[in-house]
């Protein structure tokens, strides 16, 4: 395998991978970058080509923790009462699929603004959260992978993606108009607030952690699948090819 055909065959994926997990686009650009160069010194040593999805997986995560780590974040994995509380809570987790009804039909034009905003909210979770509800409800790991990459049993895996929910859910219950036409945030409004440069302030709080138990949040199952088929049907993004150009370049230098 040429340096060219391991990027653009394998390119879009872990973009999408990398966007996933880090919820931010030129995040996921040099995460993406990273996972490639790394795994191009290291081609000889891929023992199994048919395996080459997971192996790059496996990079990219890595460079992900490494980076959090430099932003004072990190992987804390939880012991003895902490996985028995979870393994408890995970047991309220409802492993359902949306229905066609739950289905959410959004104008192109706001779109764009739509996804951005559901990104961008994933990234007031916990690291461990945002990873087990990235990987899961976003990319499409099972719980077995979930649950081998961060070293704990499913039933905390479990715990974890419902405590991810019940924070997500909870925010968009009380803020979305997708969910609610009588709550303030709107995209049309955003996109106004964009191309006339007007605050939202007043109608819109700023959020810094999201924390169901504080907001008093009880489980809406109307609210959990209208938030998972939005998280679900996410569109795949696919790099520029001055980006692609730009990755195979670097490597060949």
């Amino acid at each position: 395998m040429n340096v060219e055909e391991l990027i653009y065959t394998y390119g879009k994926y872990i973009y999408n991978y990398a966007l996933r997990l880090s919820c931010h686009p030129s995040t996921a650009e040099d995460l993406c970058q990273e996972t490639f160069t790394k795994a191009w010194q290291k081609i000889d040593t891929l023992k199994n080509p048919n395996a080459i999805k997971a192996w790059l997986r496996k990079i990219c995560f890595n460079n992900f923790l490494v980076n959090e780590r430099k932003k004072g974040n990190s992987v804390q994995r939880p012991f003895g009462d902490e996985i028995q509380e979870l393994e408890k809570e995970g047991e309220f987790y409802i492993n359902s699929y949306p229905r066609p009804e739950d289905q959410v039909i959004v104008r192109e034009s706001v779109s764009e603004i739509q996804n951005g905003c559901f990104l961008a909210m994933v990234r007031y979770l916990t690291l461990n959260k945002r990873i087990t509800f990235s990987f899961i409800d976003m990319f499409g790991l099972s719980l077995q992978e979930v649950s081998q990459i961060l070293n704990i049993s499913k039933g905390a895996v479990k715990g974890l993606l419902y405590r991810a929910h019940m924070n997500l859910d909870s925010f968009f219950q009380d803020h979305c108009s997708i969910l609610d036409v009588e709550n303030p945030c709107r995209c049309e409004a955003w996109i106004e607030f964009y191309s006339r440069r007007q605050t939202l302030q007043d109608k819109v709080q700023i959020v810094k952690t999201l924390n169901y138990k504080k907001s008093g949040y009880v489980f809406n199952k109307y609210t959990f699948n209208k938030i998972k088929y939005l998280y679900k049907n996410m569109p795949e993004k696919r790099p520029s090819d001055d980006w692609y150009q730009k990755i195979v370049d670097s490597l060949k230098n």
